[in-house]
């Protein structure tokens, strides 16, 4: 989800997320469920990078990606695992790089995996999930020429 619709949503509810340096803190608190307090936290380095704005619509772009090929991988029902089964068969490399990505989640403390890769991102993960994004658009363009 992109860090902006959660700082809507949670405005929305009259708690807005405020950034304090390199902290991040809910106002009004008591207006939200623990469990929506648990999502925010899990998207907390995402959302920091967009409140001080770092965080980019391309790179918003590569993450959303990256969590489709996880839910995919997860075996969460979305319209696109036919695509990315489809490129997959077609791109076995994308494919080795995709499973060597949810390793180093892995090895960065990710194990909640219902939960966000968010806060277990690093440059080696972005790095790789901007080389995995940038197979996957080059095989879509390229079936649709």
């Amino acid at each position: 989800m992109h860090p902006k619709k959660i700082c809507s949503d949670m405005a929305f509810l009259g708690s807005p997320l405020i950034l304090d340096g390199n902290d991040l803190y809910i106002e009004n608190p008591e207006n939200v469920y623990p469990e929506l307090e648990a999502f925010v936290q899990s998207y907390k380095k995402r959302i920091i990078r967009y409140l001080k704005g770092e965080y980019s619509d391309h790179e918003h772009n590569v993450k959303q990606t990256i969590d489709k090929i996880i839910n995919y991988f997860m075996g969460i029902d979305q319209e696109m695992n036919p695509k990315i089964d489809d490129w997959f068969n077609h791109d076995w490399d994308a494919a080795i790089k995709a499973a060597r990505l949810l390793v180093l989640f892995w090895e960065n403390g990710w194990r909640d995996l219902n939960s966000s890769v968010a806060n277990f991102e690093d440059e080696e993960t972005d790095q790789l999930s901007l080389e995995i994004y940038e197979r996957a658009m080059s095989y879509f363009k390229g079936k649709k020429a």
